[in-house]
């Protein structure tokens, strides 16, 4: 999809017509009309008003699907021992068979901003979580901040020198959490959703469904992610809005207490 078709898609959405949306942006409708067959592109002044009158990011205007590395839309569902297996055995004939892997997650909170909080007593989402994660030989710094539970901003990097990050956190006064442990079973669904199974130390089963292929807003691909589960006739009402770090928080405080 390219920039015209996506201004073009977002117009219908917002339910403008060119002409519409020329006068709010003080340009003729031929203005609107050559963006939208591409002979023309909006410059970045023009693409920062788009983005507001459309009500997206100037980023998904320019870049469009490429854009989302540093969003991510998902959702996860605790399943039982049974739904689980039976779950494994469908995607393993309608999906594409990804890899199985064990992961291990360290999760850290720094002293001067707590991400576990009231919210966090109260059973409410966790806005943020900061993790060490080790994939292979790799080690993943990751950042998440998530947004009504339904999508996230997230941002990492590959750790050269895990020592010295570790020595870095200790003056910054960023101090350990909790490790997640789990064993992940991967595959890709119609081309456009990774789904994940995992079986998590100390927590049991989950399934974590993952859009990869964005063709809308992350909220529209949210509500679409809820189609596909309910699809596959999975367990929305043991829909996850904490995680799995929060699961096992709770779990130690149950155990000191």
């Amino acid at each position: 999809m390219n920039i015209g078709k996506r201004i073009a898609n977002l117009r219908k959405k917002q339910k403008m017509t060119q002409e519409q949306l020329a006068e709010k942006l003080f340009v003729t409708d031929k203005t609107v009309s050559s963006w939208e067959s591409n002979r023309t592109e909006p410059n970045l002044e023009m693409l920062i008003s788009l983005s507001k009158i459309l009500d997206c990011d100037v980023s998904y205007l320019i870049y469009g699907d490429n854009v989302k590395s540093d969003v991510e839309t998902e959702i996860k569902i605790k399943l039982s021992e049974k739904e689980f297996k039976e779950l494994h055995l469908f995607l393993k004939e309608n999906a594409d068979f990804q890899g199985k892997s064990r992961q291990e997650d360290t999760y850290y909170e720094p002293m001067y901003r707590k991400f576990i909080n009231d919210q966090f007593e109260k059973g409410l989402s966790v806005l943020e979580w900061l993790r060490i994660g080790v994939r292979g030989n790799k080690k993943i710094l990751n950042y998440k901040h998530w947004y009504d539970n339904k999508y996230c901003d997230e941002y990492e990097i590959e750790i050269d020198d895990a020592h010295n990050l570790d020595k870095i956190f200790k003056v910054l006064g960023i101090e350990e959490l909790v490790v997640v442990d789990k064993i992940r079973n991967k595959f890709m669904y119609l081309n456009k959703y990774e789904i994940a199974l995992d079986q998590v130390k100390e927590l049991g089963y989950f399934v974590e469904i993952e859009v990869k292929e964005y063709e809308s807003t992350p909220l529209e691909e949210y509500d679409s992610l809820l189609k596909v589960a309910k699809g596959l006739h999975f367990p929305l009402e043991n829909l996850d809005k904490v995680g799995y770090p929060y699961h096992l928080l709770i779990n130690i405080n149950k155990r000191i207490n």
